[in-house]
């Protein structure tokens, strides 16, 4: 029972370890860019094809499991090319990674640069050395166990140590993804309704932008295009009147909301609403302008 646990320990590493290459990979460039090193490892099929063009899996999940993962060294490499592009030392990256702490009001509420807090924090991993040689051992334990049934390779005082050592790799994976996809980020109720509100604020004031530097266009406007900026504004006041009646029907169909919840709740609308107006209104500026110019 003791050898058979540690083929679920290895597993669990090779688990988080091809997720956080997923998300690495998933979140674009660079990373994205610097996954070309991996081309090699990928052996296209029609299944594959099809599963990528029918968005079953991502192309974050083809280069996470078209990679080797059973070593720390082949862990090691694959994390140095995507955090730099080239040879990276991977034990740098571990022992930088710090514990992950909320961000403060001050942060919160914009007075601070994000990730200010975190930076604060302590480190995650004292002994990486220790840690990554555990994890070696761990691996060399699986491989016994798997491959030549030495079902007694492993005492209960190791196992306690790779169960320690592994959690702690675990967890360093977790937080150097997310600090360096979400640095900042809270992960709270509060904190995040708070953050959610701000990032749609910032969605809605971009097409705010857009929206005017359209009415400023259409204003100076020859004779041939009379009425278009009358026409626009129109089109501008119902868009907003629809965004207040949606945000309506949504407060009352959900009843009873108040603090974080509310908030979750308009900044959804607002994004879902206004991330598609952004998209139309960048269209009808480039249109608008070729139009203006060739009148």
């Amino acid at each position: 029972m003791l050898a058979l646990l540690v083929m679920g320990i290895a597993s669990c590493i090779e688990v988080t370890t091809r997720e956080a290459i997923k998300r690495l990979v998933d979140s674009g460039n660079p990373y994205l860019e610097r996954a070309e090193s991996f081309k090699d490892n990928i052996k296209f099929d029609f299944v594959l094809t099809r599963a990528l063009s029918s968005g079953w899996i991502t192309f974050g999940d083809l280069i996470s499991h078209s990679l080797p993962v059973s070593r720390v060294d082949h862990i090691s490499s694959h994390f140095e090319i995507l955090f730099k592009g080239s040879r990276h030392n991977f034990k740098d990256v571990l022992s930088q990674v710090r514990v992950y702490v909320e961000p403060d009001e001050e942060e919160l509420f914009g007075s601070v640069e994000r990730g200010a807090t975190q930076g604060k924090a302590p480190f995650l991993i004292n002994d990486v050395d220790s840690v990554l040689k555990e994890i070696g051992l761990i691996f060399e334990t699986r491989h016994l166990v798997a491959h030549e049934a030495n079902f007694k390779s492993v005492s209960f005082d190791e196992l306690s140590r790779f169960f320690l050592s592994a959690r702690l790799f675990v967890d360093a994976l977790y937080e150097v993804v997310e600090q360096r996809l979400n640095l900042g980020a809270s992960r709270n109720g509060y904190g995040g309704s708070i953050q959610y509100r701000y990032k749609a604020s910032d969605l809605w004031r971009s097409a705010k932008d857009v929206q005017n530097r359209i009415s400023e266009q259409v204003g100076f406007a020859g004779e041939e295009f009379k009425g278009l900026k009358e026409l626009f504004e129109k089109s501008v006041k119902i868009f907003d009147e629809y965004h207040e009646a949606e945000l309506a029907f949504r407060f009352a169909s959900y009843g009873m909301l108040t603090g974080n919840g509310m908030r979750n709740l308009e900044a959804h609308v607002i994004t879902q609403i206004w991330q598609h107006r952004l998209d139309y209104l960048k269209i009808v500026e480039e249109d608008t302008k070729f139009l203006l110019q060739k009148g």
